[in-house]
């Protein structure tokens, strides 16, 4: 099980002002460590401490992650610090009582400093000295999973363990805190003492909870987790009888809705769930999210984008969740167009106010910008499939400045766009630099040839410049790699047998690491496999797909992947990651994520997360031939 933290949008401000210098005897200070609400903490930066990373910089921000009571959205503040002498340094003071816990790091440009990856933390103490509600929590959970939202922390289970005992202690009425216990005793093996001791707990807990509606579908769902689903399921019916518009109720209709198979009456049921279940506004931009992908699945298209023009508060990358599937199926392409056209201005008129409380300015600025050059592409696209070349060109265009040459989906259609409308200078010139970057497909190479020979009259030469090409894309690749020592590990594969990272030296070696519970790793799973084909005789390539934080234990969770292989037809080799061991070693974040080790055991290349298939394919295998050159 997951523990999942529900956030609900609160405001959450510091008063900053700025103090005189001081001496340093450390990468960073944070006076007092633990403050009290309305308390200044002065945060002074180091930059001639041995192992400060920002060190000769012109400027330095603090970033302080502020995590309030469990339940409320945290809020992340960059702060710019004041040049002190030889270090920087900055006082602020909390004002808001919602503050629990805090999580600090410094930043410079490009450059970050946490502490080599074991962060900087304070707890937030009431006037008795002692940690508000949810703050032991919040350090259990950082000090559990080694960070939060980014910011990382050194892992430590036991500590996890003792804070959370102590939330428990101080706050016996903060089920959150049950939560993330019972999570720590069953993971990362579950044993039958640990078994026993939460079907205790859920007894006493069922008792102490009756009449707190928020905690029982939390506590019901903990009865399956230990086997007591009839258990659970006789007390979801009385608990939904007694309040049919509570949470259990709620609950139990979502799962009812998830297992709908078919999308036009899965919106349906969402429709009738929105009117009938009273929800918190994070929560009913939730359920509007998911009823839209219903619509979108539906090909209910219309519905769709009513409900996304009368939400404003619905982010307007949804606009590109409605349009790409009609682009790609030439549906309605008008309407797709001029739908496209409306998340565009939309996107263009929002300003720095629009952005999450809890992402930086550089985050919310990549996302606008992905959204808005996805937007460009499906309206350009949908141009040029209306015959409108000329009109295509300027969108599309702009989605390559944006995207900076590096989509593959919008490289293809800018070329098919410069030679339908004969501008075949302009696509020899994005052709030739869509292979500077890497970022090319069989059909980009055809209009590349075609753009190449209605230039010069002939293919003469063309064979030449387009190596000259490749050659700067693979120095590039190289010249970005990570080249860091990957560690070694023992692991066990389908069948039992012991995989030794070590033993594939000399190979180029792709490590994914996936699990059954995530769609992300399943669609990206029939890409890898065209790449794993690709290098099917090649015994200096090598393929291991590492499941990590899997949803089951055991023999459950070997029968679990072993049928998702098999049904998939996936020929690569698989390995376990028990207890997230191995993820924890290569600072695996989120998954799907793919590192390509070089043949002398150095990772080259990390990406995390999957978007578009062809992209995949293209870049691991542009990936791969460069490798197996050096």
């Amino acid at each position: 099980m997951v523990v999942a933290f529900r956030e609900i949008r609160t405001p959450l401000t510091l008063a900053l002002c700025f103090a005189a210098a001081s001496s340093y005897g450390q990468i960073a200070s944070f006076s007092p460590q633990n403050p009290k609400i309305g308390e200044d903490i002065r945060v002074i930066y180091s930059p001639q401490a041995k192992n400060a990373v920002i060190q000769r910089a012109p400027s330095v921000t603090l970033r302080a992650l502020v995590l309030p009571e469990v339940g409320l959205l945290p809020t992340l503040l960059e702060i710019p610090m004041t040049k002190a002498g030889s270090g920087w340094q900055v006082e602020l003071r909390i004002q808001k009582p919602e503050a629990r816990f805090l999580l600090f790091e410094f930043v410079s440009g490009d450059l970050k400093d946490d502490n080599r990856e074991r962060g900087w933390d304070g707890m937030v103490m009431g006037p008795d000295g002692k940690a508000l509600r949810s703050g032991h929590y919040w350090r259990a959970a950082v000090v559990a999973f080694g960070g939060y939202m980014g910011f990382k922390h050194s892992m430590n289970v036991p500590l996890a363990k003792r804070e959370i005992s102590q939330e428990r202690s101080l706050y016996p009425d903060n089920y959150f805190a049950l939560n993330l216990s019972w999570y720590l005793e069953m993971n990362p093996v579950p044993t039958d003492a640990g078994k026993a001791k939460i079907k205790k707990e859920l007894a006493a807990a069922l008792k102490q909870f009756r009449s707190t509606e928020e905690a029982l579908p939390m506590i019901l769902v903990w009865l399956e987790q230990v086997g007591q689903t009839e258990k659970a399921d006789s007390l979801r019916k009385v608990f939904s009888a007694e309040n049919p518009n509570g949470r259990v109720a709620a609950a139990s209709r979502m799962r009812e809705i998830s297992k709908e198979p078919h999308a036009s009456k899965r919106s349906l049921l969402m429709e009738k769930y929105l009117v009938e279940f009273p929800m918190k506004q994070e929560e009913v931009l939730s359920t509007q999210r998911q009823l839209v992908s219903a619509y979108i699945q539906a090909e209910e298209y219309a519905k769709a984008f009513a409900l996304v023009q009368s939400a404003p508060k619905l982010e307007p990358a949804l606009y590109k969740s409605l349009t790409t599937p009609m682009v790609e199926k030439g549906i309605d392409l008008e309407k797709a167009s001029e739908w496209a056209a409306a998340g565009i201005s939309i996107i263009r008129k929002q300003d720095e106010s629009a952005k999450p409380s809890s992402s930086t300015l550089a985050e919310w600025k990549q996302s606008q910008n992905s959204a808005l050059s996805s937007l460009l592409n499906n309206r350009g696209s949908a141009l040029l499939k209306l015959k409108k070349a000329g009109e295509a060109v300027h969108p599309l265009l702009e989605a390559y400045e944006l995207s900076e040459g590096r989509d593959l989906a919008i490289n293809e259609n800018l070329l098919d766009a410069y030679v339908a409308a004969s501008e075949y200078k302009k696509a020899l010139d994005v052709g030739l630099d869509c292979l500077r970057k890497g970022k090319t497909n069989l059909a980009i190479i055809g209009q590349l040839k075609t753009a190449y020979t209605k230039v010069h009259g002939s293919l003469a030469g063309y064979d030449k410049t387009v190596q000259s090409a490749k050659a700067e894309a693979e120095a590039e690749l190289l010249k970005k790699g990570l080249n860091k020592p990957a560690p070694d590990f023992r692991l066990k594969d389908l069948n039992g047998n012991v995989i030794k990272l070590s033993d594939l030296r000399g190979r180029v070696v792709v490590l994914d690491f996936w699990s059954t519970w995530s769609a992300t790793c399943k669609a990206a799973f029939a890409h890898l496999q065209k790449v794993v084909e690709r290098y099917r005789d090649y015994r200096t390539v090598a393929f291991l797909a590492i499941n990590t934080s899997e949803s089951a234990v055991g023999a459950a969770r070997d029968s679990l992947v072993k049928k998702f292989i098999d049904e998939g037809k996936f020929t690569f080799q698989v390995a376990f990651d028990e207890g997230s061991v191995v993820a924890q070693q290569y600072g695996i974040e989120g998954i799907p994520t793919r590192l390509v080790i070089d043949k002398n055991g150095k990772i080259q290349i990390k990406s995390a997360g999957f978007g578009d298939g062809n992209a995949l394919v293209n870049d691991l295998m542009m990936q791969i031939e460069v490798l197996l050159k050096q």
